[in-house]
């Protein structure tokens, strides 16, 4: 007997992937990714010292019937800081992307200390974003894991920083030959990461780090208004499952769901599962 498939499966195979197309808006100084030419927008902010090509199998998925953009932020892979080191000012440079390309309602999308960015711009725009994704989101970055807190141990924090950093450019040879659509993992994801931060520039790295700890959300996420989902990977020990659950309670009206296998990076790290996740929360708002 075939296995029978749900209809958010089928939907996802049932059309040929969109090519990904690698673009710059040189006023902005942002690179970005974009998949898909029609249907509703979808804009990705990946954590910090992440990268665009993190959500690679998503803009492949999703973009069959979304026009999908996944940005690099300031300070990030293909996109110069200049004077966006902090939440605020991370979250003016993607409504100003947004207002480039002339994007509304957007499915905003926030991975990390992407999703605090997601909340700000949420709170700010609300003409802007029509639905929220919150993947393990660092909200209220305060009530992490003390462990998530050593970059800010004064000079030490400095020090384990650039040892990352050193420990990346060590593993180059070996992580820049994953591919992007490597199929998911714990292992591969990991070393494509490490690699990534090992060239960023550690000063702005380090500013920016320093923002997100001192933004607090807290009552203000009663105020959010769209449909919005708050996703957890299962092992997540930088930002707990506890901590997803409580952003989905303060979030009026917020659904949760918790990617079976996934660390931190469910995205990348299980991506079927995790865009089976998306789509049913669209086809059900």
């Amino acid at each position: 007997m075939l296995p029978t498939r749900s209809r958010n499966e089928r939907a996802d195979l049932g059309h040929l992937p969109p090519p990904i197309l690698a673009c710059r808006h040189e006023a902005l100084a942002i690179g970005y990714l974009q998949a898909g030419e029609t249907g509703p927008p979808v804009v990705m902010l990946h954590g910090w010292g992440a990268f665009k090509e993190l959500w690679w199998s998503t803009l492949r998925r999703l973009g069959r019937d979304h026009r999908c953009f996944a940005l690099d932020f300031p300070g990030h892979g293909e996109s110069a800081l200049g004077r966006a080191d902090s939440i605020d000012g991370l979250a003016e440079a993607v409504a100003a992307f947004c207002d480039a390309l002339g994007l509304r309602e957007i499915v905003l999308m926030g991975h990390s200390m992407g999703g605090a960015v997601a909340v700000e711009l949420a709170l700010r725009r609300p003409d802007l974003v029509g639905h929220l994704v919150l993947v393990d989101a660092a909200i209220d970055a305060h009530l992490m894991p003390i462990y998530a807190r050593v970059y800010l141990i004064p000079n030490f924090g400095w020090g384990i920083l650039r040892f990352t950093q050193l420990l990346g450019r060590q593993l180059r040879p070996f992580s820049t030959r994953i591919p992007h659509e490597h199929g998911g993992g714990w292992i591969r994801p990991w070393l494509r990461r490490t690699s990534y931060l090992s060239v960023f520039d550690p000063a702005g790295l380090h500013r920016i780090y320093r923002s997100l700890f001192a933004t607090q959300a807290g009552e203000r996420l009663a105020h959010i208004v769209v449909p919005t989902l708050v996703v957890s990977g299962q092992f997540d020990s930088l930002v707990p499952a506890a901590n997803s659950r409580r952003l989905a309670r303060l979030i009026p009206g917020a659904r949760y769901v918790q990617i079976f296998g996934a660390l931190h990076n469910p995205m990348d790290e299980r991506p079927r599962r995790f865009v089976q996740a998306i789509r049913a929360f669209l086809a059900a708002t």
